[in-house]
């Protein structure tokens, strides 16, 4: 007599039937809708039904979370129309083991299979007398009809977790869809651990199973399952009813007899009928322990009134055996089976013998039988398809670079195939957190190593540990800041771009950014600005576009740089007078100039006016007249004194400047006299002791012409000047132990 332990799921009471689970009004479960239909968040038969958020085959509204990949859906579509014999698979819509709406997926498949309806013939069909527990390497396909209510079309797997880890319930989703549906049919689901495929040119399969073709399931003397192997799941399916299933698994027949009546039992489930062929190995069939264990829920589109069924079927169609292709299933055409396996007992995530991480199985394979006998001769089959082969953690990493104008970065981790959980630890072994939920992401702000260890799911040990290396690029570009006039206005000139292209590891400069600021606000991000004659101090900030770094760079624009000498009219002198300075100066014609303003700098800032002294003989006698000023309160270091005159007529314009130290700097006094017939100038120093000098000459752009060592000896020195060319301006500057000690800028007359 069998041993009868099933499960009816009809109003969540359960009692005793044989060997089989009759599985009743479908159900959500593990948030996968079981109702008959491929919607998503919608339930079309079974005790709830209408709008329930769920996931499903496919999200036609694009509402929901459709397990199947729905990409070139169109292409399928239009062959499928036209009439085309046409079979296809289609992967999971998201990667290995994503984290979708709280569950881990870890795979699925679709499989579209040849009709034999009509004239067609189907490729897909066994060729010679095939049963289950056959060594599968001995079958043979071929070309052939078959009839409609073991034609298949459409097939479905789905295997997730009932939450995040790989300790949640382990849930097994399938449906099969024929292209009869007026007749009893009879189904497998048969899941290989190890490799299994099928050659369409020379028609045979292939397993790797050593087990009689199959892979067996091992257990200890606990009961506990030591290894995995092959699976079945039988469905018989009566029109009008729901559908019940047997589920089996591959042992030898030693196992079998030494687990059932035996002695030994498995832990988690009972032993049933077994079934062989050659008598080493077969399939048994398992059932529960107590009624305590729900196996999970079964249904088929069944409606009460066929004509009016509208239940989805795939966004390319499918055919049955009414209208050919169609958009709709037709009633009691798509049988649906949700079973969870970690009641059933088969999940290795019970087992401490086990690997909860570890693959089930490599491929999946839809037959059709031809009886409900569970060795009754196979009809059709869907080439195999791959389903829970093991997860390759294949991502790919993109470090990040560190720069100036990027303190904080990201090390983004790509998932390929499996959608991996992550953890990072330094070089030196401290761990970090991820910016994100698997930790895909890493927010960085040092340069240096980091390490990534990858895993299929929170718990399972890492397959791939990769090292990231971050550098920083921190190199800053070369500024410099120079003045010249450009007509009436001061002319800006910031660089250097050809100084800041130098090589770096990341290559050499992609261009500089300027921002130029200066007295009354000025602002600019030209390179060369062009600014009214206002006196002080720019600054430039020269930016690197390569890494944002920057660089500063600043220059004294002076008035006394740009004062055009007019004529020699004026010849002014200092002498040092400690602790006074004395200026005296001769006008060639006094009678021109109203008054002179007194004007003193330090050779830093702008030149001040500290006196004025009125010509008495303005507007009268064209003779020369002299005139003194004293200053009383000279400044530390070298001063640097002018002239403007006044002229009646309102005009100014300037002497030369000169140059007289005060206290311990007193070294030297200045004079630039023009020289008419030739057209130059001579410069005069007056020292008080030798000292070393350079003489430094600027375009009026502010480029450095030319610079000349010179050595002066105490007492008058001169030094000539060639003139000017015709139109140009250039600038003099005398620098004396590393100080400005005079400048002046001379104008082609």
């Amino acid at each position: 007599m069998k041993n009868c332990v099933a499960v009816t799921l009809l109003i969540a009471i359960l009692w005793p039937v044989c060997a089989a689970a009759q599985l009743n009004n479908g159900g959500l479960y593990a948030g996968f809708g079981v109702d008959a239909d491929t919607r998503a968040n919608f339930m079309k038969y079974g005790i709830v039904t209408g709008n329930v958020i769920s996931d499903d085959w496919f999200a036609p509204s694009g509402v929901g979370n459709n397990v199947i990949d729905t990409s070139n859906f169109a292409t399928y579509l239009t062959q499928l129309q036209a009439g085309s014999n046409l079979a296809f698979s289609k992967r999971m819509s998201q990667l290995l083991y994503s984290k979708v709406s709280g569950k881990l997926w870890l795979d699925a498949a679709y499989g579209r299979d040849y009709s034999s309806a009509a004239s067609l013939k189907d490729s897909t069909v066994f060729s010679i007398a095939a049963k289950n527990g056959d060594d599968p390497n001995l079958w043979q396909g071929g070309i052939a009809s078959t009839p409609n209510k073991n034609d298949l079309v459409d097939v479905y797997a789905h295997m997730r977790r009932d939450g995040m880890t790989v300790y949640d319930s382990l849930w097994f989703f399938t449906g099969i869809v024929a292209y009869g549906n007026a007749a009893n049919s009879y189904y497998d689901v048969e899941l290989y651990k190890n490799n299994f495929s099928y050659n369409s040119t020379t028609r045979t399969f292939s397993s790797a199973g050593t087990s009689g073709g199959h892979t067996e399931w091992i257990f200890d003397a606990t009961g506990k399952i030591t290894q995995t192997g092959d699976m079945i799941v039988a469905v018989s399916f009566m029109p009008g009813s729901v559908p019940v299933i047997d589920v089996r698994i591959w042992v030898s027949q030693a196992t079998y007899t030494a687990y059932h009546g035996g002695g030994l039992a498995p832990a988690y489930f009972n032993f049933s009928t077994f079934s062989t062929v050659g008598g080493i190995y077969g399939y048994a069939s398992i059932v529960s322990k107590t009624g305590t264990t729900t196996f999970g829920g079964g249904i088929a589109n069944y409606s009460g009134t066929p004509s009016q069924d509208t239940t989805y079927a795939t966004p390319w169609g499918t055919s049955n055996s009414t209208s050919g292709w169609s958009p709709f299933y037709q009633v009691s055409q798509f049988i649906e089976v949700g079973l969870n396996l970690t009641r059933i007992g088969v999940d290795p995530a019970l087992y401490s013998t086990l690997n909860p991480c570890q693959s089930m199985f490599s491929d999946i394979f839809f037959k059709s039988r031809s009886s409900s006998s569970f060795t009754a001769n196979l009809q059709d089959f869907v080439a195999p398809l791959t389903f829970l082969r093991p997860p390759v953690m294949d991502f790919s990493a993109q470090g990040d670079t560190l720069r100036c104008n990027h303190p904080a970065g990201t090390i983004t981790l790509t998932n390929n195939s499996t959608a991996g959980n992550y953890t990072w630890k330094t070089i030196n072994g401290g761990t970090i957190s991820g910016a994100s939920a698997d930790s895909s992401q890493l927010n960085i702000t040092k340069p240096g190593t980091y390490i990534v260890s990858a895993s299929p799911a929170s718990g399972c040990p890492a397959t791939r540990v990769d090292t990231i290396v971050v550098p920083i690029d921190t190199f800053p570009p070369v500024a410099s800041a120079l003045v010249g006039l450009s007509g009436n206005q001061l002319a800006l000139y910031g660089g250097n771009p050809v100084a800041s292209n130098y090589p770096t590891p990341f290559g050499g400069s992609q261009g500089l950014a300027y921002n130029w600021s200066g007295p009354l606000s000025f602002t600019s991000t030209l390179q060369n600005p062009l600014t009214d004659t206002v006196w002080g101090t720019y600054n430039l900030t020269v930016t690197e576009k390569r890494n944002g770094c920057t660089a500063t760079a600043s220059t004294d624009v002076l008035a006394s740089m740009f004062d055009l000498l007019l004529a020699n009219s004026l010849s002014l002198e200092g002498t040092a007078r400690a602790p006074f300075i004395d200026l005296s100066w001769k006008d060639l014609d006094q009678s021109l100039d109203l008054s002179f303003v007194v004007e003193r700098s330090d050779g830093l800032h702008d030149f001040q006016a500290i006196g004025t002294v009125l010509n008495p003989h303005a507007g009268g006698s064209n003779s020369p007249g002299s005139f003194a000023f004293t200053d009383t309160h000279p400044l530390p270091g070298n001063n640097l004194y002018r002239l403007k005159a006044v002229l009646m007529d309102g005009r100014i314009y300037y002497s030369q400047t000169v140059t007289v130290g005060s206290g311990i700097s007193s070294l030297l006094t200045v004079a630039l006299a023009s020289d008419p017939g030739a057209g130059g100038a001579t410069l005069f120093i007056n020292a008080r002791q030798a000292c070393k000098a350079e003489l430094v000459e600027y375009s009026a752009v502010g480029q450095v012409l030319e610079k000349k060592a010179l050595s002066i000896g105490m007492g008058l020195n001169t030094i000539t000047i060639p003139p000017a060319g015709a139109a140009a301006i250039k600038v003099l500057a005398l620098v004396v132990d590393g100080r400005l000690a005079w400048c002046q800028k001379l104008l082609a007359r």
